[in-house]
């Protein structure tokens, strides 16, 4: 026993490495590691990232499958879990996100274990065809079973699929089949976003800022992608920018000042009109053994991909969205009231703190603390 001690210790510390390596990379959501480690779905530029004019959007973060999306600040997003095995064939569909009001965006998360997704849910524009794809291991490619030719009754024919559209990070958008406006993106050869939407292009353009949790964006690029979004909005919806109005403390209500969507409330709303929240997220544990000198300690990626909701006591309206900082700190300036605070809860691991019910006083500073216990031991 003794002996294999300087083995065993080895072999630990070869463990150790592995754990903060996988943990590092992203969330913390138990699907990332799964995200990382198949073959890799497009490349990515590496400039870190500078965010200056968002164009009227904000970032949309999921933990769970470690990917990222930016969308118009005036929109909510309601996300729904599930386990369909009978919408995409050869795969589960297991989440859904509602962006916007319905008819607006809507993105299918499909876990699909034969490498398949098809750009519509089945029976949803029959007799059209729907197209399909697949990932071929032998060649390490992806392939196309109903091109966009193909109409019901017609040869399917097998062919190497286009993989020349990727989103700004890289991530391949595979094209949908006829009539419809959908984008297929796989996160891995496994896991597939489905973006589709009405009619328009919102679904396009918002496909076109998919990013995978961690991964920089060349700042210009991002800046050109929001633009082009923020236009596809305001011309679908006929307005001048995607958030109409903007309520000020004093309870009054602005509309855009400028082109760039700026919203400047009156001097007259004081700090009497309002009180502070703050708070702090704690993320842990990090590795199941930590060894002297080497701390494991949360990334600022995983502070960020919890992020912190502040609803209306009914949790009925979001009234804001927070990013906990690289030390899990946060706070927001809101109206005197009483707000009810949550994080997004995860299958993996517990969450104390939260939900929780917070009074906001003329004033003063409320703190609140959210615990996220990842489950590793």
């Amino acid at each position: 026993m003794i002996r294999d001690m300087g083995n065993q210790f080895g072999k630990i510390g070869t463990w150790v490495l592995i754990t903060l390596a996988l943990l590092v990379v992203g969330s913390g959501g138990y699907f990332l590691t799964h995200l990382q480690t198949t073959s890799p779905m497009g490349t990515a530029t590496t400039t870190p990232p500078v965010i200056g004019n968002t164009y009227g959007m904000i970032q949309y973060t999921d933990p769970d499958f470690g990917f990222t999306f930016w969308y118009p600040s005036s929109w909510q997003i309601l996300p729904t879990t599930m386990k369909d095995t009978t919408s995409f064939p050869g795969g589960t569909l297991v989440k859904t996100l509602q962006v916007g009001s319905p008819g607006n965006v809507m993105i299918y998360i499909v876990d699909s274990s034969a490498r398949t997704i098809t750009d519509e849910q089945n029976g949803h524009a029959s007799p059209i065809g729907q197209t399909k794809y697949f990932f071929d291991s032998t060649s390490n490619q992806w392939m196309t079973a109903f091109p966009d030719s193909a109409s019901e009754g017609s040869t399917r024919a097998t062919t190497t699929a286009d993989v020349s559209n990727t989103t700004m990070s890289g991530l391949i958008m595979l094209p949908s089949g006829r009539r419809f406006d959908t984008s297929i993106i796989p996160l891995s050869t496994t896991i597939f976003l489905v973006v589709s939407d009405g009619g328009g292009n919102n679904a396009a353009v918002l496909a076109k800022t998919t990013s995978l949790i961690g991964v920089s964006v060349n700042p210009s690029v991002l800046s050109s992608a929001l633009q082009t979004e923020a236009t596809a909005y305001i011309n679908t919806h006929s307005q001048a920018c995607p958030q109409i109005a903007k309520q000020c403390l004093d309870g009054s209500y602005v509309g855009p000042t400028d082109a760039n969507c700026t919203f400047v409330c009156p001097a007259s709303t004081t700090q009497k009109d309002s009180g502070t929240l703050q708070g702090n997220m704690t993320i842990g544990p990090i590795c199941p053994v930590e060894q002297v000198g080497h701390p494991c300690n949360p990334t600022p990626q995983m502070y960020a991909a919890h992020q912190v909701f502040v609803y209306n006591s009914s949790r009925t309206k979001l009234i804001t969205t927070l990013i906990p900082d690289a030390q899990g700190n946060f706070s927001a300036s809101l109206p005197v009231g009483t707000y009810l605070v949550d994080v997004q809860h995860q299958g993996v691991g517990a969450v104390t703190g939260v939900p929780a019910t917070t009074a906001i006083v003329s004033g003063n500073t409320t703190s609140l603390s959210i615990n996220i216990d990842t489950g590793i031991r």
